[in-house]
């Protein structure tokens, strides 16, 4: 069982503080968001050292979010998808200083969706910034995963069907389970039986699923709450995690800045409570 917990909780700390707050409350892996506030643009990669050094001393593990606040891979302009596509790659290759192995990145964004060939289009550039990203990814043996997210059409190739297809396609491709975004997006839908489709959807990707975001909400917006503090059932869905025999990351991608150290360590601790339970 390894446990990991988001950098992405620290956002008022320095990282080499949420390093060591993360090890301390006894996660075994950090999972490291590259972008603000801990990866400014015009961050020195030859900082990397020390922070592999203060990783190995803490004896954490390293998986890496790419960036994903302002940056649009499927953007309708060039410019951007160019910049997005290089940000990409450049937390790849962190990842690879870092010795992790799995890179997650999220869906590119469609504004205009009522507008049919836009969509189409964004899916295309999307394709095409992705496919870029995964040949640098596969050249340093780093698996990059794409994360479902629960925006439905303005965010194409975000739904575990979508994104097994296209995995399916580009060798190499992996799958982020965000178990927090997959219950919001069933719920919204008006889904009887959201952690039964989860489920479903669990043992439907099988093998295609590498990687695992395990968070909590009451169904209506993404809260990002340590499991057990909102209204997911997990019973299901972790049995469904069982049956295709996961065995990759479990990160508590919980949000509580104000007390990140607390929330940090119920998040970890809830989620082993999670796996030895079911």
């Amino acid at each position: 069982m390894k446990v990991g917990l988001s950098s992405l909780l620290f956002v008022k700390a320095p990282l080499e503080d949420a390093i060591k707050g993360i090890a301390d409350v006894g996660a075994d892996y950090i999972e490291i968001i590259c972008d603000l506030p801990h990866f400014m643009p015009d961050f020195d990669m030859a900082e990397l050292k020390k922070l592999k050094e203060l990783l190995d001393s803490c004896g954490l593990g390293v998986s890496v979010h790419s960036t994903f606040w302002d940056l649009n891979p499927a953007s309708h302009y060039h410019e951007i998808r160019k910049l997005a596509t290089t940000y990409i790659k450049k937390s790849i290759d962190i990842c690879d200083i870092l010795g992790g192995k799995i890179v997650v990145t999220h869906p590119g964004r469609c504004p205009v969706t009522e507008f049919a060939p836009l969509v189409e289009m964004g899916k295309s550039w999307y394709r095409e910034s992705i496919e870029e990203c995964l040949r640098h990814a596969n050249e340093r043996g780093i698996t990059l995963t794409l994360e479902n997210l629960n925006g439905g059409i303005r965010y194409p190739y975000s739904t575990a069907g979508e994104i097994k297809a296209l995995a399916q396609e580009l060798d190499g491709l992996g799958f982020t389970l965000d178990i927090g975004h997959a219950y919001v997006g069933e719920k919204q839908a008006g889904t009887n039986s959201p952690e039964r489709e989860i489920a479903a959807a669990i043992r439907d990707v099988g093998d295609c699923l590498t990687h695992l975001h395990i968070h909590d909400n009451r169904g209506t917006f993404d809260e990002h709450l340590p499991p057990g503090e909102g209204s997911i059932d997990f019973k299901p869905i972790v049995r469904a995690l069982k049956d295709i025999r996961y065995d990759g990351i479990w990160v508590a991608e919980v949000w509580g800045p104000r007390d990140p150290f607390e929330t940090g360590r119920r998040g970890v601790n809830k989620t082993r409570e999670l796996l030895k339970k079911f």
